[in-house]
């Protein structure tokens, strides 16, 4: 691993999957996701980020075009097939030398939450961070109460590693922190659970015939021992 030309250590790639895809997030992305992020779901989309919702439109493209410039963060656009913006996602503080990275300030429209999309694009840069940019380590943080974000990393396969206490502020409160993690080793057995619950023949009308917790326990003897989820 590398940095490129331009001194980042991670930049955003277009990635075609089965159900959608990633690209880079763009300004001109900021209209369409200012109108899903301030729909009548804005409070439960904003209650856990540390800044928003935006009360204008180009108060929200300021903060859009902040995020892309920032050099420590690469921001995913997650686009429908039909190339519809409805989210997006980032890979951000790598840190080369010890080949860990984090995925986080996952923000998704009410309309992609819990779809086959939203698992794909989390696949997605999992599978560019572990088998494309070779990282060892990649995390996820969230807050203690966001139980959406932890339920989300436990399905996924990520390990609970416990909690730091009054690690931040958001929105003017003490909160903590819940780290989770997955490492390199233990990547091909949940990127085995997560493809086999992506495949079109698990579906029947829209609806999982076989759950990700329901492939894992058939794959037990392929995963390696975990830690339980929880606080």
């Amino acid at each position: 691993m590398s940095r490129d030309e331009n001194g980042r250590a991670l930049v955003a790639a277009t990635i075609a999957g089965r159900y959608g895809g990633l690209r880079p997030l763009s300004a001109p992305d900021a209209s369409a996701l200012y109108a899903l992020f301030h729909d009548g779901h804005v409070a439960t989309t904003w209650r856990e980020m540390k800044v928003g919702p935006f009360p204008t439109e180009a108060l929200f493209l300021a903060h859009v075009e902040e995020l892309i410039a920032d050099p420590s963060r690469a921001f995913f656009a997650v686009d429908e097939p039909t190339g519809a913006v409805k989210g997006w996602l980032c890979l951000m503080d790598a840190k080369l030398e010890h080949r860990l990275v984090e995925v986080g300030y996952i923000l998704f429209a009410p309309t992609l939450q819990r779809t086959t999309l939203a698992t794909e694009a989390l696949y997605l840069v999992m599978r560019l961070v572990f088998d494309d940019l070779g990282f060892h380590r990649l995390e996820w943080t969230c807050t203690a109460e966001n139980e959406r974000s932890r339920s989300a990393a436990d399905r996924l396969g990520f390990t609970y590693e416990g909690t730091m206490r009054e690690r931040c502020v958001v929105k003017d409160s003490l909160r903590n922190i819940c780290m989770y993690s997955m490492l390199s080793t233990e990547w091909p057995s949940y990127r085995a659970v997560l493809e086999a619950w992506l495949q079109p023949n698990n579906f029947a009308v829209g609806t999982q015939i076989e759950s990700v917790h329901s492939i894992r326990q058939r794959l037990a003897t392929e995963i390696s021992p975990r830690s339980r989820f929880g606080v």
